[in-house]
């Protein structure tokens, strides 16, 4: 059980029937149409996942349902969309100077000797480390931290409630163990999928599957950290309007 829900619940329902499955597979032909046509498609799949979190919102057991509306879905997708790009730009101001050093380096060393390269890169290899050690805990914290923002601002539907801090932080507070949990799922989940793909990529009959595999795994991966997240967000706000019990000291 992943606070009230059922494991089966979680990892199962995109494929529940046949129903379930039809939406899952039009959810890959979403997914899949990200390779041509930028950005939509990624908005859309968030929007289709904000409403699977709004069934976890208001009590409903997870299940896929019909893609329709897509204006709603864009615009729905839209807003988690803003919201995660916002609270990760920490790293692009970090990973953006790196990445023109890095040009900026390969120029460099052409025009140097060897001795003046070497020293180029050692400069910039212990720059780049020193980044990663910056970079590590900040994404990990962000990665826990950004999904409770993303679900206030579906609650709430309003972009501008992923930045009203303290009101989601709160509930990130309240409930701090279901939301690492959720990190938690999602990341095993994403390791044991990754390491099915590579045995798949080193046989050259089953990689043929890769277009299909690809954009399957990205779809569930997207709905299971959702779901997840939607119910730690969901009992973080319960806990919230739980009375408090106040110890009466002894007299």
């Amino acid at each position: 059980m992943f606070f009230g829900l059922d494991f089966n619940q979680i990892f199962l329902f995109p494929f529940k029937d046949a129903e379930a499955r039809k939406y899952f597979l039009i959810g890959c032909a979403v997914s899949l149409a990200a390779f041509i046509i930028p950005v939509i498609p990624i908005l859309l799949l968030l929007g289709y996942t904000a409403r699977i979190a709004k069934q976890v919102f208001n009590n409903e057991t997870p299940h896929m349902i019909a893609w329709e509306d897509w204006g709603k879905m864009l615009e729905d997708g839209a807003r988690m969309f803003g919201v995660r790009m916002v609270y990760l730009l920490p790293i692009f101001i970090l990973v953006f100077p790196l990445i023109l050093a890095a040009i900026g380096m390969s120029l460099v060393i052409e025009n140097v000797n060897s001795a003046d390269a070497n020293s180029i890169i050692i400069v910039f290899s212990l720059i780049t480390m020193g980044i990663m050690c910056l970079l590590t805990p900040i994404s990990l914290s962000l990665a826990v931290i950004t999904p409770a923002a993303e679900m206030h601002a579906v609650d709430k539907h309003e972009f501008a409630a992923g930045f009203r801090f303290r009101e989601w932080w709160l509930i990130f507070r309240a409930n701090l163990s279901g939301f690492i949990a959720a990190f938690v799922i999602y990341f095993v989940t994403s390791m044991i999928l990754a390491f099915v793909l590579q045995i798949i990529m080193a046989t050259i009959i089953l990689s043929c599957l890769l277009p299909i595999l690809v954009p399957g795994i990205t779809v569930y991966l997207t709905l299971i950290m959702y779901t997840t997240i939607a119910r730690a967000y969901k009992v973080g706000k319960e806990k919230l309007t739980q009375p408090q019990i106040v110890p009466v000291a002894a007299t």
